[in-house]
Protein backbone atom coordinates (compact mmCIF):
# COMPACT_ATOMS: atom_id res chain seq x y z
CA UNK A 1 0.00 0.00 0.00
CA UNK A 2 1.27 3.49 -0.82
CA UNK A 3 1.08 6.72 1.74
CA UNK A 4 -2.45 7.77 2.02
CA UNK A 5 -2.99 11.33 1.34
CA UNK A 6 -5.88 13.73 -0.04
CA UNK A 7 -4.96 12.82 -3.92
CA UNK A 8 -5.52 8.83 -3.34
CA UNK A 9 -7.75 8.62 -0.48
CA UNK A 10 -10.78 7.53 -2.25
CA UNK A 11 -8.83 5.26 -4.35
CA UNK A 12 -7.66 3.69 -2.02
CA UNK A 13 -11.14 3.46 0.09
CA UNK A 14 -13.76 3.61 -1.64
CA UNK A 15 -14.32 0.04 -2.54
CA UNK A 16 -13.64 -0.98 1.25
CA UNK A 17 -15.98 1.84 2.62
CA UNK A 18 -18.61 1.14 0.47
CA UNK A 19 -18.78 -2.83 0.78
CA UNK A 20 -17.57 -2.38 4.67
CA UNK A 21 -15.29 -5.90 4.11
CA UNK A 22 -11.73 -6.06 1.72
CA UNK A 23 -9.30 -8.93 1.48
CA UNK A 24 -6.41 -9.27 4.38
CA UNK A 25 -8.70 -6.24 6.22
CA UNK A 26 -9.78 -6.16 9.97
CA UNK A 27 -13.16 -4.55 9.92
CA UNK A 28 -14.75 -3.80 13.41
CA UNK A 29 -17.63 -1.35 14.44
CA UNK A 30 -17.59 0.50 17.94
CA UNK A 31 -21.01 1.07 19.68
CA UNK A 32 -20.12 4.73 21.41
CA UNK A 33 -23.75 5.58 22.17
CA UNK A 34 -24.09 4.95 25.81
CA UNK A 35 -21.07 7.22 26.82
CA UNK A 36 -20.63 11.21 27.07
CA UNK A 37 -19.19 13.50 24.08
CA UNK A 38 -15.79 14.14 26.33
CA UNK A 39 -15.67 10.13 27.09
CA UNK A 40 -16.09 9.67 23.10
CA UNK A 41 -13.79 11.51 21.95
CA UNK A 42 -11.28 10.27 24.24
CA UNK A 43 -11.97 6.63 23.81
CA UNK A 44 -11.21 7.40 19.81
CA UNK A 45 -8.09 8.86 20.39
CA UNK A 46 -6.72 6.78 23.35
CA UNK A 47 -7.91 3.36 21.68
CA UNK A 48 -5.68 3.71 18.86
CA UNK A 49 -2.43 5.09 20.27
CA UNK A 50 -2.08 7.54 18.08
CA UNK A 51 2.00 7.62 18.92
CA UNK A 52 4.17 6.37 15.76
CA UNK A 53 1.74 7.99 12.95
CA UNK A 54 3.86 9.23 10.06
CA UNK A 55 0.79 10.82 8.48
CA UNK A 56 -2.71 11.09 8.00
CA UNK A 57 -5.59 12.02 5.93
CA UNK A 58 -8.29 13.35 7.54
CA UNK A 59 -11.32 13.55 4.56
CA UNK A 60 -14.26 15.39 5.88
CA UNK A 61 -18.05 14.70 4.00
CA UNK A 62 -19.97 17.95 4.67
CA UNK A 63 -23.37 19.19 4.27
CA UNK A 64 -23.16 22.57 4.62
CA UNK A 65 -21.91 26.25 3.40
CA UNK A 66 -18.31 26.05 2.38
CA UNK A 67 -17.76 28.89 4.29
CA UNK A 68 -18.44 27.41 7.58
CA UNK A 69 -15.73 25.00 6.52
CA UNK A 70 -13.06 27.16 5.45
CA UNK A 71 -14.03 29.61 8.71
CA UNK A 72 -13.16 25.75 11.00
CA UNK A 73 -10.14 24.81 9.33
CA UNK A 74 -8.74 28.88 9.72
CA UNK A 75 -10.03 28.74 13.75
CA UNK A 76 -8.26 25.34 13.60
CA UNK A 77 -4.93 27.46 12.24
CA UNK A 78 -5.23 24.31 9.72
CA UNK A 79 -3.46 25.63 6.28
CA UNK A 80 -2.92 22.45 4.73
CA UNK A 81 -6.59 21.27 3.73
CA UNK A 82 -8.15 21.00 0.19
CA UNK A 83 -11.77 21.37 -0.80
CA UNK A 84 -12.57 18.97 -3.22
CA UNK A 85 -16.03 19.84 -3.72
CA UNK A 86 -18.69 22.01 -2.67
CA UNK A 87 -22.35 21.55 -1.35
CA UNK A 88 -24.92 22.33 -3.46
CA UNK A 89 -27.76 21.63 -1.22
CA UNK A 90 -28.23 18.25 -2.73
CA UNK A 91 -27.93 14.96 -1.15
CA UNK A 92 -24.35 14.76 -2.22
CA UNK A 93 -21.98 16.19 0.76
CA UNK A 94 -19.36 18.55 -0.23
CA UNK A 95 -15.85 17.09 0.61
CA UNK A 96 -12.85 18.62 1.96
CA UNK A 97 -9.25 16.45 3.15
CA UNK A 98 -7.14 17.73 5.64
CA UNK A 99 -3.22 16.02 5.18
CA UNK A 100 -1.04 16.20 8.45
CA UNK A 101 2.62 14.84 8.48
CA UNK A 102 2.18 14.05 12.30
CA UNK A 103 -1.63 13.75 14.19
CA UNK A 104 -2.53 16.75 15.47
CA UNK A 105 -4.89 15.93 18.05
CA UNK A 106 -6.51 19.18 18.81
CA UNK A 107 -7.66 19.51 15.12
CA UNK A 108 -9.43 15.83 15.16
CA UNK A 109 -10.56 16.76 18.87
CA UNK A 110 -12.55 19.79 17.53
CA UNK A 111 -14.12 18.00 14.75
CA UNK A 112 -15.52 15.86 16.41
CA UNK A 113 -16.69 17.61 18.66
CA UNK A 114 -18.69 19.52 15.59
CA UNK A 115 -19.60 16.28 14.01
CA UNK A 116 -20.84 14.70 17.40
CA UNK A 117 -22.73 17.84 18.60
CA UNK A 118 -24.81 18.07 15.29
CA UNK A 119 -26.34 14.47 16.16
CA UNK A 120 -26.76 15.73 20.14
CA UNK A 121 -28.32 19.70 18.60
CA UNK A 122 -25.56 21.25 20.41
CA UNK A 123 -23.22 23.99 20.05
CA UNK A 124 -20.68 24.15 18.17
CA UNK A 125 -21.90 21.91 15.01
CA UNK A 126 -21.47 21.18 11.53
CA UNK A 127 -23.15 18.34 9.46
CA UNK A 128 -20.08 16.54 8.63
CA UNK A 129 -19.17 12.58 8.57
CA UNK A 130 -15.21 12.14 9.63
CA UNK A 131 -13.28 9.68 8.16
CA UNK A 132 -9.36 9.43 9.11
CA UNK A 133 -6.57 7.47 7.65
CA UNK A 134 -3.92 6.99 10.37
CA UNK A 135 -0.56 5.48 8.73
CA UNK A 136 1.57 3.90 10.84
CA UNK A 137 5.01 2.12 9.53
CA UNK A 138 3.32 -1.14 8.79
CA UNK A 139 -0.18 -0.39 9.05
CA UNK A 140 -2.64 1.85 8.20
CA UNK A 141 -5.89 2.42 9.83
CA UNK A 142 -9.71 3.69 8.74
CA UNK A 143 -12.11 5.46 11.36
CA UNK A 144 -15.45 5.96 9.10
CA UNK A 145 -16.99 8.01 12.41
CA UNK A 146 -20.91 7.96 10.58
CA UNK A 147 -22.75 9.49 13.93
CA UNK A 148 -22.14 9.76 17.86
CA UNK A 149 -23.33 6.24 17.97
CA UNK A 150 -20.07 4.81 16.49
CA UNK A 151 -18.08 3.77 13.83
CA UNK A 152 -15.96 1.48 11.95
CA UNK A 153 -12.76 0.45 12.26
CA UNK A 154 -10.93 -0.83 8.55
CA UNK A 155 -7.03 -2.20 9.80
CA UNK A 156 -4.94 -2.74 6.45
CA UNK A 157 -1.16 -4.44 6.74
CA UNK A 158 1.13 -2.49 4.67
CA UNK A 159 2.57 -4.55 1.61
Amino acid sequence: MIKIDSTNFDDQFKVLLENKKGENVITGRFDIESIGLIKKIDFIIEFFSLNQIIGSTIKILFWEKDSFLINLMTSMNVTNYWLATSYKNEEIPGTLYIDMSVFDESVFRQLLINHFNFEMAENPSLNIRVQISLTKEKKVTLLDIYDDRGFDIYMLEKE
